[in-house]
């Protein structure tokens, strides 16, 4: 038998909407990202799913609990699952970020692997 993994991300935040980089802030999903956690669960309804694992950030888990209820699974946190500190940029849009660290948000979009934002984390410290 096929085993498959399944990547869900998880609904909309005010700050998705805001395009504000949220990192390991812990935001909640907003209505639309309640009602996106309810349709993905329906998605998985009637799928075989062994296991549900989840970042430990509320709006991953309230994404991650609202397909529990349907599958009948419980969710695991996994701690590695947690998003990336992006540092002095959490809780800035990116409007801000670009006008306030120029030079940093061009290595962010051209090669953000080289990006090493202080009091965050490299993308490859994230991959380890």
């Amino acid at each position: 038998m096929v085993k498959r993994i399944y990547i869900l991300r998880h609904g909309e935040t005010q700050w998705n909407k805001e395009d504000v980089f949220r990192g390991r802030s812990d935001i909640p999903l907003n209505e639309t990202g309640l009602k996106q956690a309810e349709m993905a669960s329906f998605y998985f309804k009637n799928k075989e799913i062994d296991f549900i694992f989840s970042s430990p950030l509320l709006r991953a888990m309230q994404t991650a609990k609202a397909v529990s209820k349907t599958t009948e699974k419980d969710v695991e946190i996994v701690e590695e699952f947690i998003d990336i500190n992006f540092g002095i940029w959490e809780g800035l849009t990116v409007k801000e970020v670009e006008r306030n660290y120029p030079h940093d948000f061009a290595i962010w979009v051209k090669n953000p692997q080289k990006l090493n934002l202080r009091g965050g984390e490299t993308l490859e410290t994230v991959r380890k």
